[in-house]
């Protein structure tokens, strides 16, 4: 808790779709849940399109092959929690996900293309009003 008695927030604006980047950032997100702080994600470009449906689980083209052959393999043995299951938990303990307005409109991608987790559509300016107060900030 902040000294006004406030949650304290993590703010992380998710920028790639890297399969390994987009699971550090829930996993961050998970652990500052369970601490006891709010998190919120705005989901920017590569980022936002991972969050688009049919597209979550794929280890995909913009994972790195040496960092990709690691996580299938993690993902088979399941040493590696997959996305799914991270978002659900990161939901459950109240993750904010918001759809960055400029990367939907770059890319085309509507509000019926994005998964039934994102919160909301939030522009930079508005997320940054969140980040200010937030005592941990990431850039991923």
């Amino acid at each position: 808790m902040s000294e006004s008695g406030e949650k304290d927030r993590v703010a992380i604006i998710l920028h790639s779709g890297a399969y390994d980047r987009a699971a550090y950032a829930l996993s961050i997100a998970l652990v500052g849940l369970a601490s006891g702080f709010e998190a919120h994600i705005l989901l920017t470009y590569e980022g936002l399109k991972r969050f688009t449906k049919g597209h979550l689980m794929d280890v995909g083209e913009e994972t790195s092959p040496l960092v990709r052959v690691h996580i299938q393999r993690g993902l088979e043995s399941g040493g590696i929690s997959p996305l799914d299951a991270q978002l659900a938990d990161a939901k459950k303990l109240g993750l904010k996900l918001y759809a960055c307005p400029s990367a939907m409109a770059a890319l085309n991608i509507t509000i019926n293309d994005l998964t039934d987790e994102i919160d909301d559509i939030m522009g930079l300016a508005a997320f940054l009003n969140i980040a200010r107060s937030a005592a941990i900030n990431y850039y991923v």
